[in-house]
C-alpha cells in the first residue's frame, strides 16, 4: 500500500552508502517521473513520529526537484502535489533489521561508485558480524563473499574462495580509508589500493628511518679484507636483502692494452680469463643465494658474451632471473675495442635476479645513464649514482646490502644515502685501503633519504 508523507517528516541517515548523485541523472529521472509517473515509491521505516529513508534517495531527490519547479506527478493512480511524498513502509524495524533492508536494496544496484560499493560491503560484513555475535556465532569474510556472490561461489570450499574473498576483503579495507583524501578521490578501487600501498610503504620507510636514528654513521657498515668466497661461506644464511656486485667479467681484461681503451695508471690484479670466471661463478652464485634472505634481489654486472651463461648459473642456484639485462650507459666514458674501426662501446650489462617474491619500490626503466667519476685507481670503478639507482629499486631504510667485490667501496656512499647497512668484501689490499678512506669519509656526509 502506497502511503503519503510530508518531506519534512523524512530523515535521511548521514551514513548511507550512496553519497554521490549525478545532477543530470537526477534531472532525467525527474523528467521521466513527471511524464510517466513514479512506478516504485521510496521505501521508509517508522522511527517514532518520523520516517527514515531505507531505499530510493535518487527518486526522493527527483521528486524534490519536481516540487521545486512547481510540478506534480502521479504514483499508483494518485496525484502527489508539492510537499507530498509517496512511500512504502517496512514497519517499525530495529536498527540491525533497518540496516539490512537498506543494504539489501542498495547492494543490488549496478550504478554504485567503487567508494559506495566498498562502504556497502564493509557495512554488510559488519552487520552480519554483529548479528552473528547476538547468537554466539562467528561471521567470516568467506561468509560475506558467499552472500555477495552466491552463483559464483556455490559449492566452493574456503580454499577455492580465494580470489572472490580477496576482492571482498579489499573492499572492506578500502572502506576504512575512505576518509583519506587521496584514497577517496581515486578513479577505481584498483587505483585506491595502489595509493594505499604506496602510503603504507612510505610510512614504513619513515618509521624505519626513525628507528635507525639520526646518528647513522660509518660504524653502521662493514668492510672486510678477505676472499669473498671464503667470507661468504662463513656468514649466517639469510643475512642480506640485496646483493649488488661488479665481479670479474671473464673477458680477458688483464690483457687489454692502452690501444683498446685501458685507463692509464690502472691495472687488473686478477685472472680475467673465461675459464677462471666460470669457476668463480660456479661458486659465487650458490653462495649469493645462501646468504640472502627469503625475499631478496641481486644485481650482477657481466660481459655481453657471458650474460646467458651467468643467467643459467643463477637460475641453477635458485634465483629467478629477469630475461633481459639492465643497461648502464656511460655518458662520458667507454672503451674502443677496435680503434681503427670504432665504435666506442659506452654501455654495459647488469643481470637482475629475484629470490622469493620480493617486490620493487617502483617501476623503473631498464636503462641507466651516469657520468664517469674521479678515477680512484681501479680499472672498473662504478659511479655512486649507478649504485644509488639500482639500490633504490629494491631497498628500504635499515635493509642490509652486500658487495662481495667491493673494489674502492662504491657501495658505501650509495647505501649510506639510502640509510642501508652495507657490507663490502675486498681481497686486493690497495683497493681495500681506498675503500677504508671512503668509508671513514661518510661521517662528514650525513645520511639522507
Amino acid at each position: 500500500m502506497v502511503h503519503s508523507a510530508s518531506r519534512s517528516s523524512i530523515i535521511i541517515s548521514p551514513d548511507r552508502q550512496r553519497q554521490e548523485f549525478d545532477p543530470d541523472a537526477i534531472t532525467d529521472l525527474a523528467n521521466s517521473i513527471s511524464a510517466h509517473g513514479l512506478l516504485h515509491p521510496p521505501v521508509m521505516r517508522q522511527d517514532g513520529p518520523n520516517l527514515v529513508l531505507v531505499a530510493g534517495e535518487r527518486r526522493l531527490r527527483a521528486i524534490e526537484q519536481i516540487h521545486m519547479l512547481g510540478g506534480s506527478f502521479y504514483c499508483n493512480g494518485e496525484e502527489f502535489p508539492d510537499g507530498s511524498i509517496p512511500y512504502l513502509t517496512l514497519g517499525e524495524l530495529d536498527p540491525l533489521a533497518a540496516e539490512e533492508a537498506e543494504l539489501d536494496e542498495n547492494l543490488k544496484r549496478q550504478d554504485l561508485t567503487w567508494q559506495e560499493q566498498a562502504a556497502a560491503i564493509a557495512r554488510l560484513h559488519s552487520l552480519r558480524s554483529r548479528q552473528a555475535d547476538l547468537v554466539g556465532k562467528t561471521h567470516t569474510v568467506s561468509d560475506t563473499t558467499r552472500e555477495l556472490k552466491p552463483e559464483q561461489t556455490s559449492g566452493l570450499s574456503d580454499g577455492e574462495l580465494g580470489a572472490y574473498r580477496a576482492d571482498v576483503r579489499q573492499n572492506i579495507i578500502l572502506a576504512d580509508h575512505l576518509d583519506n583524501p587521496e584514497v577517496a578521490k581515486a578513479k577505481s578501487a584498483k587505483d585506491a589500493v595502489k595509493i594505499l600501498k604506496r602510503q603504507e610503504e612510505a610510512e614504513k620507510n619513515v618509521k624505519l628511518a626513525e628507528r635507525i636514528g639520526r646518528n647513522f654513521n660509518s660504524s653502521a657498515h662493514s668492510l672486510v679484507h678477505a676472499d669473498c668466497l671464503v667470507h661468504l661461506s662463513q656468514l649466517p644464511a639469510h643475512s642480506f636483502d640485496v646483493i649488488l656486485v661488479d665481479p670479474p667479467y671473464g673477458m680477458g681484461a688483464d690483457d687489454f692494452g692502452n690501444a683498446s681503451g685501458k685507463l692509464e695508471g690502472t691495472e687488473h690484479h686478477y685472472d680475467d680469463s673465461f675459464s677462471s670466471w666460470e669457476k668463480l661463478m660456479d661458486q659465487l652464485c650458490p653462495l649469493l643465494y645462501q646468504v640472502t634472505k627469503e625475499q631478496a634481489h641481486a644485481y650482477l654486472f657481466c660481459d655481453f658474451d657471458n650474460f646467458h651463461s651467468l643467467k643459467g648459473r643463477m637460475e641453477m642456484a635458485g634465483w629467478y632471473v629477469f630475461r633481459t639485462p639492465i643497461i648502464h650507459h656511460k655518458i662520458n666514458s667507454g672503451r674502443v675495442p677496435l680503434p681503427e674501426h670504432g665504435p666506442r662501446r659506452t654501455y654495459e650489462l647488469c643481470l637482475y635476479a629475484i629470490k622469493g617474491k620480493k617486490p620493487v619500490t617502483g617501476i623503473y626503466p631498464d636503462f641507466v645513464s651516469t657520468r664517469l667519476e674521479e678515477n680512484l685507481g681501479h680499472g672498473a670503478n662504478k659511479p655512486v649514482d649507478l649504485y644509488l639507482d639500482l639500490l633504490r629499486r629494491s631497498v628500504r631504510p635499515g635493509d642490509r646490502v652486500c658487495d662481495p667485490f667491493a673494489g674502492t667501496g662504491t657501495i658505501f656512499p650509495a647505501a649510506h644515502q639510502l640509510k642501508c647497512l652495507a657490507t663490502g668484501i675486498e681481497l686486493n689490499a690497495e683497493y681495500y685501503g681506498i675503500a677504508v678512506q671512503r668509508l671513514n669519509a661518510l661521517d662528514d656526509q650525513p645520511a639522507m633519504i
